[in-house]
């Protein structure tokens, strides 16, 4: 049984989406399952039911413009050589998009899928000399075998904080560099640090074979290469009935009297938010991640981009939409970028374009307000190695 599914199941409709400072606190508690975060914990990764799903969901927290990075290199588990070199500049957006899927099309297959990835979570550092924003990242490492029996794992860690912009950067150096920072969020007070803990693994253990696409439902092997390829038929399966669950899950819900959560498609967002769970999260055939790609492209409310640069500093190609915040910040713009040269989806980030009523001082327009980006993902047919 998986928790993701059980717990949305429970749900006769989706919950609503969390903002970002649930988000922060359930991955708080997901790495530490304390209140406080101290400097250098050992965690266990026993994750209790419901933060499985928090942690799913708050992949979605989008990005910001970085200093400088150390973006995932050659060599890692189950990467591959670049692609073709990238389509003319010439290329209208859409083109772009295209071209991109097209190359989405070309990805190998293996026996195990994994995907490396680290979110950001801007937060005002609490400083004698004045608050400057610094940024809180962690990152995932899972790795799932692609038929039963094959094995699962997951493992997480706090990743190295930093101020956030080059005027960020100014003030901390103003204030005497600190190698830690207090923050306060969702009435939690924690310690992020410049220093990057050790990897933890989750103990629970999985016999694999099952794929898990939050609001979508779990999937084997197989079942994905049913899917579709036509973008209309994929909206279908992103947006109608109800979540798939695992016949196990689908028993135990049965006999309460519940029934899975319904899939909705309110916004463009949610159809981006969707796309980018299925191609970060799982092994779809590339002909469907090509369809996938396709679908957004042309999405009503879904904005070309064309060329773009990710917070890793990595090139690529990016469709965008805008939302007003549940929680008051104002509108936010929500990009999905692509490596253009391979398909292969590089993040999300989420940028405010307009303050809201309940906006922090620091939150104005054009701050990045979170990423989540994909440093690594794909087929490997050796079981995976946690990155460096």
């Amino acid at each position: 049984m998986n928790d993701l599914d059980l717990v949305r199941g429970l749900y006769d409709e989706d919950p609503p989406a969390p903002d970002h400072q649930t988000m922060a606190q359930a991955r708080t508690q997901m790495l530490s399952q304390a209140d406080t975060v101290r400097s250098h914990p050992r965690r266990a990764w026993r994750l209790p039911l419901g933060l499985v799903a928090a942690a799913m969901i708050a992949s979605v927290v989008a990005g910001m413009t970085l200093i400088a990075d150390d973006p995932a290199g050659p060599g890692k588990p189950g990467g591959a050589k670049r692609g073709v070199d990238p389509s003319p500049r010439t290329l209208s957006p859409r083109g772009m998009m295209l071209a991109a899927a097209s190359q989405a099309e070309r990805q190998p297959q293996g026996r195990y899928w994994f995907t490396h990835q680290r979110t950001s979570l801007p937060l005002l550092a609490l400083s004698q000399t004045g608050g400057y924003v610094v940024e809180e990242r962690s990152e995932t490492f899972e790795w799932t075998g692609r038929t039963r029996g094959d094995g699962q794992a997951f493992y997480g860690r706090d990743f190295a904080g930093r101020p956030q912009t080059d005027a960020d950067v100014k003030s901390w150096r103003e204030a005497g560099s600190p190698r830690n920072w207090r923050v306060r969020s969702s009435g939690v007070t924690r310690t992020i640090s410049t220093k990057p803990d050790d990897w933890e693994k989750d103990q629970n253990t999985y016999d694999g074979g099952a794929f898990n696409i939050p609001g979508i439902g779990s999937f084997t092997y197989a079942q994905l290469q049913n899917l579709p390829t036509e973008p209309e038929r994929l909206r279908d399966v992103l947006c109608e009935g109800r979540v798939r669950l695992t016949p196990e899950v689908a028993e135990q819900l049965r006999r309460q009297g519940l029934n899975a959560a319904r899939k909705r498609c309110d916004r463009a967002s949610d159809v981006l938010n969707k796309v980018f769970f299925t191609l970060s999260n799982t092994p779809v055939p590339p002909k469907v991640r090509a369809g996938l790609m396709r679908l957004l492209t042309d999405y009503p409310g879904v904005r070309r981009l064309g060329a773009a640069t990710d917070p890793l500093g990595r090139t690529g190609v990016a469709l965008a939409t805008s939302f007003e915040s549940r929680d008051g910040r104002g509108t936010i713009q929500r990009d999905l970028l692509f490596d253009q040269r391979t398909g292969k989806v590089l993040g999300i980030r989420d940028t405010l374009q307009k303050p809201g009523p309940d906006s922090q001082a620091w939150q104005v327009p054009g701050r990045i307000l979170g990423y989540s980006m994909i440093l690594e993902s794909g087929w490997t047919d050796a079981e995976p190695h946690l990155p460096d």
